[in-house]
């Protein structure tokens, strides 16, 4: 009568110890960048701001040289030459250190809301639907996020003032996300049309290799260009999408899961 109590109690301390561990990597993740993201915030955008303002507004295209254009135009190869050579590296902190900083806020949110219960921690979402919900939102987002993205960059003088417009690539940006949004939707189908979930996150079809395989390929597949987006977003921007990306990434895991889940036999 006594020993049953203990022993389900090593067992509970067994199932969080690595959701713990998982935890304290994920706030030092966001830790480290909330202190590059103050590093960046603290240092200077130029290394010498008078001339790197004159360039900017076109009275000069490289320093120290006035322009004699009466549009106060230069050639726009030679004028990003000019800035970047005196640009710091503060805007590439400021967005690697918000970007680490969102991936560690948001796979710690995700442990601590689905990790409550420790075995819900491993398991896919209820229903298809819940996952194509999700995999469409994270789609969209995109739009106001990329919009968001050009102004940030157009506030940080990344454009001459005479480029063209931002509304232009986020317009075309925009019509792009939308053209592709069926197709992209139609591949999260192709996943998860008639599976019978909440099943097991790694799970796998015992004696049917080849569907193992095939759908961990094509799950990988599907889990390279979000990795590589990811990278993207952390170091560079749009930051926004961090969040949404990493639940993209773990909404790949689940749509590998629910499509192996068709092949299991029928209880």
């Amino acid at each position: 009568m006594t020993e049953r109590p203990i022993e389900t109690s090593k067992a509970d301390v067994q199932r969080q110890f690595p959701r713990r561990w998982l935890t304290y990597v994920t706030l030092l993740i966001a830790a480290a960048g909330l202190m590059i993201l103050i590093i960046g915030m603290l240092m200077p955008a130029y290394t010498d701001s008078e001339p790197a303002e004159r360039i900017r507004m076109g009275l000069e295209c490289e320093r120290g040289i006035p322009n004699t254009d009466k549009d106060r135009r230069c050639d726009s190869q030679l004028w990003h030459r000019s800035m970047n050579s005196l640009r710091t590296s503060k805007w590439s902190l400021v967005d690697g250190g918000a970007g680490l900083l969102l991936s560690g806020l948001t796979t710690c949110v995700f442990f601590w809301w689905r990790g409550r219960k420790p075995r819900r921690l491993w398991l896919t979402p209820k229903s298809t639907l819940s996952i194509l919900a999700h995999a469409g939102l994270c789609w969209l987002v995109q739009i106001p996020a990329y919009a968001l993205h050009f102004i940030t960059e157009m506030t940080r003088g990344y454009y001459p003032h005479w480029a063209d417009t931002i509304a232009i690539p986020m317009i075309e940006s925009e019509s792009i996300l939308l053209g592709l949004f069926l197709p992209y939707m139609a591949i999260w189908l192709a996943f998860v049309v008639g599976a019978r979930l909440p099943v097991s996150l790694f799970s796998t079809v015992p004696g049917r290799p080849l569907v193992n395989v095939f759908w961990t390929g094509a799950s990988a597949l599907l889990m390279v260009p979000i990795v590589l987006v990811l990278i993207g977003a952390v170091l560079e921007g749009p930051t926004v999408m961090v969040p949404f990306l990493w639940l993209t990434l773990w909404l790949a895991l689940c749509a590998r899961a629910a499509a192996l889940a068709r092949h299991r036999p029928t209880r």
